[in-house]
């Protein structure tokens, strides 16, 4: 008890950070020049700057927190300290939360105070590869086309703003055959190319990811196998497209999606393994139940009776490759076009 009181003094008149080494019993204290100058800035804060930051910590949930300078987890364990504990009364009564230092306090406080909130160019960072993700261009879209390459099976899925589903097919092709080449892979998916119903935006998944790291040669040729279907694809939704200028109608309406995005936005992975989509597809059916009785605006996707039918007639096997068109054309209106910061999960930093 005494030891404990004796580190809280020297924490509050010192001002440093302290790292506990057990293995020997020893305690080594580090002093942090930058931790330092924070608390300094926190305790500079006025009155109503800290009734502010104080009001906005005990009413919003942690999506609200999400549009000011804080990762989720962080902005997580606020919500639930305060649940836990009642409301803050405090601003330093933040520090007492798992994972709040006096830096990212100060971070998170100047964010509240300033009234900048996070931009969704930066939260949508590392989410979309292509350059021109994010912006006033897509507040308009009317139409996003999510298309995704199986290992045999091009699948796509027509959404509209509302997040209807207009369409939702597929077309297989057969497996990779011993004399296959660039020549009649070409033959095989042109066709089905053709039969792409058009947006105003087109979306696909970034090919390959896990299967890179595979220490096998089959992994391998199905990474390039579909690096040239994406290839074949994007070829011809630019040689067709109505613009004179192909290079900014691929800057502006074709976009790709990093491997892990909707991983994370869709919970698909648990302990570092990858799931299936059905449980999401579940979920998203039933919602749509809802909207239906309801009739109200549901946060989700709207298929109809007939999409649904068809859908129900496939195969697991289909239905999972089907399954991640319409997550792709999803995650882009949310993430995009609505800019759902509560769509967005980041990493503790």
């Amino acid at each position: 008890m005494m030891l404990t009181k004796l580190f809280d003094t020297f924490i509050n008149t010192q001002r440093t950070q302290f790292h506990k080494h057990c293995g020997l019993g020893t305690l080594v204290f580090k002093i942090n020049s930058m931790c330092t100058n924070a608390f300094d800035k926190i305790n500079l804060l006025s009155s109503e700057e800290k009734e502010k930051i104080l009001n906005i910590i005990n009413s919003k949930n942690t999506e609200d927190l999400l549009q000011y300078s804080i990762t989720k987890k962080r902005a997580h364990n606020l919500e639930l300290h305060r649940i836990d504990n009642g409301p803050y009364k405090s601003v330093k009564d933040l520090l007492l939360v798992k994972g709040i230092n006096t830096k990212c306090l100060f971070r998170f406080s100047k964010s509240i105070i300033s009234g900048k909130k996070m931009s969704s160019k930066k939260m949508s960072y590392g989410l979309v590869l292509t350059p021109k993700a994010v912006g006033d261009i897509h507040k308009k879209v009317n139409t996003v086309l999510g298309i995704h390459i199986g290992p045999n099976m091009i699948s796509w899925s027509l959404l509209n703003r509302d997040s209807e589903v207009l369409q939702w097919s597929y077309k297989s092709f057969p497996e990779k055959r011993a004399k296959e080449n660039l020549h009649t892979l070409v033959q095989v998916i042109l066709p089905i190319v053709a039969k792409l119903p058009k947006a105003e935006r087109y979306v696909m998944q970034e090919t390959g990811g896990d299967m890179c790291y595979q220490q096998s040669r089959k992994f391998y040729l199905a990474y390039v196998r579909q690096s040239i279907i994406g290839a074949i694809i994007m070829s011809y939704l630019t040689l067709n497209c109505k613009l004179d200028d192909t290079a900014e109608f691929v800057a502006n309406n074709i976009f790709i999606l990093r491997q892990h995005t909707l991983r994370k936005i869709y919970g698909l992975i648990i302990d570092n393994e990858v799931i299936s989509t059905q449980y999401m597809l579940q979920k998203l059916l039933q919602e749509n139940d809802k909207l239906l009785e309801t009739k109200e605006r549901w946060p989700s996707v709207s298929i109809n009776a007939e999409l649904r039918n068809m859908y129900q007639a496939q195969s697991s096997v289909y239905q999972e490759q089907m399954n991640w068109s319409l997550l792709i054309a999803l995650a882009f209106l949310e993430l995009v076009v609505h800019e759902r910061t509560d769509m967005i999960v980041r990493s503790a930093q």
